[in-house]
């Protein structure tokens, strides 16, 4: 491992993912249920440890007449973002390598000051010394009335990973085993020990679960939880007093299944929480209730309050769109912390019907006629479970979509040259869809040939994938030689052809 990366892992660059809750209409819609005034005008937006960049530059495409940053200090990554962004044509968004420990010494003046900042996933692996870098970088870089999203591994829930996350970076050091072979040899070896039912396991009941689960993931991901030199889950009253030299406040979460967490809470939690009126304590009980692993916080500074009718007008000027109807709303369930939440049938599906024949506000919505009369707070919380079910999305588009399809365009030619892309923009939305690498390679195949045919556009896929030594899997069979693949490649390409690209043409994903 590098000395310059402060014992963070850089053996695999980061994946290239996109986190629909730092978007800033998702950050500004949080603020609103809470009453915080969300930034307005010519805001600019600053992610930092920006990865790949791939999230940012999606979120770049999206906003066109806003400015990015995305900072990070693996040169790797920073490459790759650049080399995106510039690919698409993208003008509005800036990538730097840089040190958190440097910049908190000194801000680049021309970097300027941001209205949202985000941070996601980075807080819990890195070193006391760089997290407080982290936050003197914001302190520097926050505008009055910024919003700032900082995710982490949280307290109670990690307490069972501690010593699979130590024994398996001690095995990578003394073995010195490379990242994913320290994975998969810690994996093997802490299988053996709760099979031996060795003391620890016994203290740590939850360990052997956790590792079930450890076992399926993806290796690239566990590399990047489990193999750093810092790794600190945090209890959420640590975090608000670490981030108080920046004069942040918490506003809420950014996991919208939970902003009514404790509507939804059985009485017995209830009548707990009413012994912590402290909002902080509360919401450190709340963790240990549900066993939270992962907190999406929002913070503020220096929030603006919004006053009581003001909130109200905000939200019923809110706009939301259908992007996908569950197949049976008979059966609605929701996911939140506490678990699963039913929701009423014969509620939900006159939402879905609304939106089904366009985008509506939430004044829109409260007209739907129902059984019992809604009120604001009952609407919010049900479109709130639908957002975090995606469901529905915020509703607005770019006024201009020619960077983001400009940036689908290199996401599908892309993907058909090997990128590990899984994200494209729904600009008719204003919406990041996750789509499949097969769907991006035949949209690339379809820029090359508008009117490619079923049976030509599966025998391309087939020929792409032998030359990029990838196979697919059917009802649990892997296929790998042509003569497997072509039969199943057809398939996907009469689907591709009459049901994705026509949708994708509706909702702006291409024309």
């Amino acid at each position: 491992m590098s000395t310059w990366s402060s014992g963070y892992n850089t053996d695999l660059g980061y994946t290239f993912g996109y986190y629909r809750e730092i978007s800033p209409e998702w950050l500004d819609y949080v603020a609103l249920t809470k009453g915080v005034m969300p930034p307005t005008g010519a805001w600019r937006y600053l992610e930092l440890g920006c990865g790949q960049g791939y999230g940012l530059t999606l979120l770049a495409a999206l906003y066109p007449d806003h400015d990015f940053l995305g900072i990070d200090f693996n040169p790797v990554h920073i490459t790759h973002a650049r080399s995106l962004a510039t690919a698409a044509g993208l003008t509005n968004v800036r990538f730097e390598e840089a040190d958190f420990l440097a910049v908190a010494q000194s801000w680049p003046a021309d970097w300027g000051q941001f209205d949202y900042i985000t941070a996601h996933g980075i807080y819990s692996w890195l070193s006391h010394d760089v997290c407080e870098a982290i936050v003197t970088a914001i302190d520097r870089a926050a505008t009055p009335g910024a919003l700032v999203y900082l995710s982490y591994n949280t307290l109670p829930a990690w307490i069972s990973s501690y010593p699979i996350q130590h024994l398996m970076r001690l095995w990578q050091t003394t073995d010195s085993l490379e990242s994913v072979k320290a994975i998969e040899t810690g994996i093997s070896r802490l299988q053996a020990l709760t099979e031996a039912q060795a003391g620890m396991t016994k203290l740590l009941p939850g360990m052997k679960s956790m590792l079930d689960k450890v076992a399926t993931r993806d290796r690239a991901y566990l590399v990047q939880e489990y193999l750093h030199d810092n790794w600190h889950p945090r209890w959420f009253n640590q975090v608000v007093e670490e981030v108080k030299p920046a004069k942040l406040s918490y506003v809420g979460t950014a996991s919208l299944g939970d902003l009514y967490l404790t509507n939804f809470m059985p009485q017995a939690f209830k009548d707990i929480l009413k012994e912590y009126p402290d909002p902080i304590v509360q919401e450190v009980m709340i963790d240990v209730l549900t066993n939270q692993s992962f907190r999406r916080d929002v913070f503020s500074r220096g929030a603006a309050p919004l006053w009581s009718v003001q909130r109200q007008e905000a939200l019923l000027q809110q706009q939301f769109a259908l992007v996908s109807r569950p197949a049976d709303t008979s059966e609605l369930k929701f996911k939140t912390s506490i678990g699963e939440l039913k929701g009423k049938s014969e509620v939900y599906t006159l939402f879905y019907d609304a939106l089904a024949t366009g985008p509506k506000s939430a004044a829109d919505l409260m007209q739907v006629a129902t059984a019992k009369p809604l009120g604001l707070g009952d609407l919010m919380q049900a479109l709130s479970l639908m957002l975090n079910a995606g469901h529905i999305t915020l509703f607005c588009p770019p006024a201009d979509r020619a960077p983001a399809l400009a940036l689908n365009r290199e996401i599908a030619i892309a993907t058909a040259q090997g990128a590990p892309y899984r994200f494209a923009i729904a600009s008719n939305l204003g919406h990041v869809l996750t789509v499949s690498d097969v769907d991006l390679m035949f949209l690339a195949e379809t820029f090359e040939q508008p009117q490619i045919a079923a049976d030509a556009l599966g025998a391309a896929l087939t020929e792409r994938l032998i030359a990029l030594g990838k196979g697919l899997t059917q009802n649990g069979q892997p296929l790998t030689s042509r003569d497997a693949l072509r039969p199943y490649t057809q398939t996907l390409a009469n689907t591709f052809l009459q049901s994705t690209l026509p949708r994708w043409r509706e909702l702006g994903v291409c024309d």
